[in-house]
């Protein structure tokens, strides 16, 4: 069954996220989430017009800065793909539950305040790529303002 997908939509941490490491050693990071949609009554007062609880997963990099920089009752901005888990209870009886594959989640700046931190990758390149008029400092002393663009 095709699910929709999540593409900029606001929602609250229920609990802190959950890093957690697979046996081969990758981080995987549950993060819990709800989100409530709101409208005005005819009266003009505003109401709750539903809530779903969703469990998203994040993986490696990702899952690591994720746990880092969320914690409970966070606002975040999210973007994913829902799907649908079956799972067998405790009882023996069929459920299921819907879940978020995470592609970008961060604070919602309505309400927060954040400084990013940019990560330097390991595997990046040493140098930047010829040709690159942006990949280094100017030269010592500036250019001059008639300088024309690099393109």
């Amino acid at each position: 069954m095709s699910l929709p997908k999540i593409n900029g939509d606001v929602a609250r941490l229920w609990a802190d996220p959950e890093l957690r490491w697979t046996p081969s050693g990758r981080a995987v990071v549950t993060v819990p989430l709800v989100f409530n949609k709101r409208k005005r009554t005819d009266a003009g007062e505003w109401e709750d017009a539903g809530t779903m609880f969703v469990r998203a997963q994040a993986w490696e990099q990702f899952a690591e800065n994720i746990s880092e920089s969320l914690s409970k009752g966070d606002e975040v901005v999210v973007t994913g793909e829902l799907s649908v888990r079956d799972y067998d209870r405790k009882d023996g009886s069929k459920g299921q539950s819907i879940e978020l594959a995470l592609y970008a989640i961060g604070p919602n700046l309505k309400r927060h305040l954040a400084k990013t931190l940019r990560i330097d990758r390991q595997d990046a390149p040493e140098s930047t790529p010829t040709g690159d008029p942006w990949g280094s400092a100017p030269p010592p002393g500036g250019g001059s303002v008639a300088d024309e663009p690099p393109f």
